[in-house]
């Protein structure tokens, strides 16, 4: 009941708060950081020898591809905190999931096992670097118009020659994962294809036909994208 806590994210760190919260934990004021994802990356507090992660399972819920990739990198990052000196550290990791793959072998911090073990599920399932992604992200006021909008979309998609000679595939559409934002109803419609030529070419397609889309609808083509969300 004693410690002294701290806590540390987006909002703080781009205050003098923040500074002062990292100087602490340095000279060792602070007893306890509570923190985002952020205070994984680049900080290197010499005294702390215990960390934390609550409710792995978060990132490893996401609808993306990418989750268990994300998750295994946020472990062995967040691992790298503790014991960083001659002082031994210890990660406790809350999961209903111990065994799930990006858990197990971080706990090994086993990075060429998770690698391999990741590269052979994207082949499986036909994603990167395996094929070649491109996302329509489609968004607006209205719900009706966001929606007739992704489907027109992926029908042109599906039309064009690369589309019907099945060298691209068209999934969607579907709401997105966060289906309203900003009072935004949002869409998505998902490209897939073994080589760039085939999915530059329906691109190109929709491209042009942009113009003739109701000007109230936000529309978005993301070649390779980062986040799926």
């Amino acid at each position: 009941p004693t410690a002294r806590v701290a806590r540390l994210d987006r909002d703080i760190s781009e205050t003098k708060k923040g500074a002062a919260v990292l100087e602490g934990m340095r000279d060792g004021t602070i007893d306890i950081l509570v923190g985002t994802q952020m205070v994984t990356k680049g900080h290197d507090f010499p005294n702390v020898t215990l960390v934390g992660v609550v409710n792995a399972d978060a990132s490893l819920s996401l609808p993306e591809f990418r989750a268990a990739e994300r998750a295994f990198q946020l472990l062995v990052q967040v691992a790298g905190r503790a014991g960083r000196r001659d002082r031994p550290g210890k990660v406790i990791v809350q999961t209903y999931a111990p065994e799930h793959p990006a858990i197990r072998f971080a706990q090994k911090h086993d990075v060429r096992g998770f690698l391999e073990f990741e590269r052979n599920d994207r082949r499986d399932a036909g994603y990167p670097p395996f094929r070649r992604l491109a996302l329509i992200r489609v968004d607006a006021l209205d719900l009706k118009v966001a929606e007739d909008t992704a489907q027109r979309l992926a029908q042109l998609a599906r039309d064009t020659p690369a589309g019907l000679s099945d060298q691209v595939e068209v999934l969607g559409p579907t709401p997105a994962p966060l289906a309203r934002l900003r009072g935004r109803f949002r869409f998505r419609v998902l490209l897939r294809a073994m080589e760039r030529g085939p999915l530059r070419s329906v691109l190109g397609a929709l491209e042009r036909s942009l113009a003739d889309f109701d000007r109230r609808v936000r529309i978005v083509l993301d070649v390779d994208p980062v986040g799926m969300m």
